[in-house]
């Protein structure tokens, strides 16, 4: 999924209406990556701790690094350590699962970048759920839209659950730009509910439910017509033609359960913990780097 934030323009990045654009276009990238997933079985063993094909080495090196030593986290982690190379994690809205990383040395634009305004206050360790993202993919979507069994492809499927899950986690964080956006457009009000540390208030204050729904309804639409089986065409043909016979790679409407059960309330946690701390830097003075906290570890 590209994040495509203008992180060079504050104005660009939290405006609302280029956000709403970037997470429509997120949803389709979420939908067809579980719609690849659920092509293979369910391939428990690609998520059992102490993967001794790895080595103690390899073992020892990704339990360093917080994980259960399973060979899903081991793609996860390794794939992690070549991004961190070209800067991935130093776009203010994307968190690793695991670290510590390589250094970002490569794919520096030419424009120097040092004296760029942050877009976002220090984000907390609180706001960081990776952990809580992962569990919930492996114990409840997978196997929603996946057979049971094994189909002997766990090296594809644990490439396919990085692109699935760092998906997922560059749509929950972008959060963090609305809750920003929000915070400066009605910082008074924002400012009383984060000093009396009202979380209620703080959820109710990012919430639009009605626009929620309609977020869902246009998910379940969104997968109902990207995964259709389509059998044939004819010339000239410009879209399929429903019949009672169609039928579907997944089931469009657990995909938006996907998004209202799981997505969007990681969502909000993480913007309203985001909120919690966001006066943090005020209060004690001294600044603090926009992106403290680049993984999360165990």
């Amino acid at each position: 999924m590209a994040n495509t934030a203008n992180i060079t323009s504050v104005d660009d990045a939290l405006n609302l209406n280029n956000i709403r654009k970037v997470l429509q276009r997120m949803e389709d990238s979420i939908i067809f990556s579980l719609i690849e997933r659920s092509q293979y079985r369910v391939n428990s063993a690609v998520y059992e701790p102490d993967c001794k094909q790895l080595g103690k080495f390899n073992l020892h090196q990704l339990k360093c690094a917080g994980s259960n030593g399973c060979l899903g986290d081991w793609f996860i982690y390794q794939t992690e350590c070549l991004h961190s190379q070209v800067r991935r994690y130093v776009h203010p809205t994307e968190f690793s699962f695991f670290g510590p990383l390589p250094e970002p040395t490569l794919g520096k634009s030419s424009g120097s970048s040092k004296h760029l305004e942050p877009i976002l206050a220090p984000v907390p360790a609180e706001a960081v759920v990776n952990k809580k993202l992962l569990d919930i993919y492996r114990k409840n979507m997978v196997p929603a839209i996946c057979e049971e069994g094994d189909d002997g492809n766990p090296g594809s499927i644990a490439v396919q659950d990085v692109h699935v899950l760092q998906t997922m986690a560059t749509r929950i964080y972008y959060g963090l730009f609305v809750a920003e956006s929000k915070f400066r457009s009605e910082t008074e009000k924002a400012t009383a509910l984060i000093k009396a540390r009202d979380r209620e208030g703080l959820s109710a204050f990012i919430t639009k439910p009605d626009v929620e729904a309609r977020n869902v309804q246009r998910v379940i639409l969104k997968a109902r017509t990207f995964s259709q089986n389509i059998i044939a065409g004819e010339d000239g043909q410009l879209a399929p033609v429903l019949s009672s016979s169609t039928t579907y790679k997944v089931n469009a409407e657990y995909i938006g359960k996907v998004f209202q059960d799981y997505v969007m309330p990681l969502t909000k946690e993480v913007e309203v913990e985001y909120l919690l701390a966001r006066l943090d830097e005020d209060q004690n003075g001294d600044a603090v780097p926009s992106k403290k906290r680049k993984c999360e570890t165990s």
